[in-house]
Order: C-alpha cells, then sequence, then structure tokens
C-alpha cells in the first residue's frame, strides 16, 4: 500500500510542471495575440522579430518564432539541463501553435495602446511565471545570452537587454510609432514583475546583517521582540583592527522598524544592514514543501 502511494506521488510531481508550462505558454500567446499583435507594440527577442515579419510581409507569428529558435536549441541543449531544454521546446511549440491557430478566432484589443500594453505586459509575465514555475524557460535571445556569456563572458542580463532594445528601437521605426517604443518597456516592466511574482511569490522579507560591540545584548533583544533566530559569526574591522561580531538575522517586512528599534537599542553605534530577500524557508516563514 506504501509503495502505491509513493509511485502516484511521484507521477503527480511529474506531470504538475508540465501542466505549468502548458498553461503559461497558452496565456502567454494569448496574451501576445490579443493585446500585443493587434496594436502594433514591439517586443524584444526572437517574439519582437517575428512580430516585425509579420506587420512586414504577413508571416504567421507563431511559425517564424519556431523556426528562429530551432537553431538556437542547439545552443541550449549544452547551456540548459535537459529538462530545462525540453520544457522550453514544447513550451515554444505550444504558444506557436497556439498564436497561429487563434489568430483568426481571439478577437484583439482595439483599445487605447497604453491599456494593451499594460494588459499585455500583465498577461504575458502571468505566461511566462507560470512556464519558469514549471521549470522551463522562454528560449530565444535568453539561450543567445547563456551561449555568449559562456564563451564571451558577457552578462546574461546586460546582453539580453542590449538584443531587447535593438529589437524595440527597429520594430518601432518600422512601425512608423515612436510612442510604440515607450509601450514596449512598459509591457516589458511589468511583464517582468508579474515573472517574478509568481516565481519568488509575495515573500520578499528583509535579511538584517549586524556589525555590533555588544552581540549578547543586540542578540537577546532581537530573540524577545521579534522571536526570530540570530546567528553570530567573528568579524574584524580592517579600519580600525577591532573584533567585532556580526549577526545575521531574516525577519518579516513590516517587523523592519521593530528590528532597528531594537537593535539601536541596545548599541546605538551599530552597522546594520538591511536587504530584500525573495523566498525564507524555515522556522517563522514557509516550509520547504511550499
Amino acid at each position: 500500500m506504501t509503495k502505491e502511494k509513493k509511485v502516484f506521488s511521484i507521477q503527480k510531481d511529474d506531470i504538475l510542471p508540465w501542466l505549468w508550462v502548458t498553461a503559461g505558454a497558452i496565456i502567454y500567446a494569448t496574451g501576445q495575440l490579443v493585446f500585443i499583435k493587434p496594436l502594433h507594440i514591439p517586443m524584444g527577442g526572437i517574439a519582437g522579430v517575428s512580430l516585425l515579419l509579420n506587420y512586414l510581409f504577413s508571416t504567421p507569428v507563431g511559425m517564424v518564432t519556431l523556426l528562429f529558435n530551432i537553431p538556437l536549441y542547439f545552443l541550449g541543449w549544452r547551456t540548459m539541463g535537459r529538462s530545462f531544454f525540453y520544457k522550453t521546446v514544447y513550451a515554444n511549440v505550444v504558444s506557436a501553435l497556439w498564436v497561429d491557430l487563434m489568430a483568426n478566432i481571439i478577437p484583439g484589443f482595439s483599445g487605447e495602446m497604453v491599456i494593451s500594453a499594460l494588459y499585455g505586459g500583465i498577461v504575458m509575465g502571468t505566461g511566462l511565471g507560470l512556464v519558469f514555475r514549471g521549470g522551463g524557460t522562454s528560449g530565444g535571445t535568453d539561450i543567445i545570452s547563456k551561449w555568449l556569456n559562456r564563451k564571451k563572458d558577457i552578462p546574461v542580463g546586460t546582453m539580453n537587454f542590449s538584443i531587447n532594445v535593438v529589437v524595440i528601437l527597429v520594430s518601432a521605426f518600422f512601425y512608423k510609432s515612436a510612442d510604440s517604443a515607450l509601450y514596449a518597456l512598459i509591457s516589458s516592466f511589468l511583464s517582468g514583475h508579474m515573472i517574478d511574482r509568481l516565481v519568488y511569490g509575495m515573500d520578499v522579507q528583509k535579511k538584517a546583517v549586524i556589525i555590533t560591540s555588544k552581540p549578547q545584548e543586540v542578540s537577546q533583544a532581537v530573540l524577545s521582540q521579534l522571536k526570530h533566530g540570530v546567528t553570530a559569526m567573528d568579524a574584524t574591522g580592517m579600519y580600525t583592527g577591532d573584533a567585532r561580531t556580526m549577526l545575521l538575522c531574516v525577519v518579516h517586512r513590516h517587523e523592519t522598524g521593530e528590528l532597528k528599534k531594537a537593535v539601536l537599542g541596545q548599541d546605538e553605534n551599530a552597522f546594520l544592514m538591511l536587504s530584500n530577500i525573495n523566498e525564507v524557508f524555515g522556522k517563522g516563514f514557509k516550509h520547504a514543501e511550499q
């Protein structure tokens, strides 16, 4: 009986990521089809090139996107793991087929371009976020950027951004609309925001690094007032040569003010650094299985 339950659990865990990828690819393609394509809002990467070619020569968006991605898959095989690779190819195929098959079925948005850019960014970002959460990627320029990073040590983000900006500007030129480039940036920003929210969730907490000469007092104040654990590490101030203790703890965002009060109340000369953390697993936060 126990063995059968284990097999069912494994099968469920294997299938669920593919469902995320499938749903995400369809949602992404729908957002592109409804909000971006009808009003000629530029996009970056391979998708942007495909939309531009469709505008100039009426070529099928999905099929051209897929054809451009095929040579990149050979690069992706080396830069991505097999699971990421298979899911990326699958997501590209699903979204390409959906865009072309639904082109004359799903009506496009005909309102203001700024509204279209807002909704397009949110919907496409939601779709891509589900694809990423399922273990896939968007392919295209992501693969090129990762390959160049390995070969030429060019930062992935820099290369990806550069390619996207070039495609957006060229598209805006052919669309004969300078404003469309701005709308493309708005859409891209919202898309990235939605991806982050779906991949990392709303679990943005605060990591605190505290350098103090009163570690016992500060630790006790944090432990008693905020009920969060504290980790101590030895540190040396290189300017003065004095021995210090560095404390590390994580608190909820709404506890930031209380943390400052607890630390500075014990040591007004403490050095406190706060930074965002996307996900926190452990006692008082999320369980690993979530």
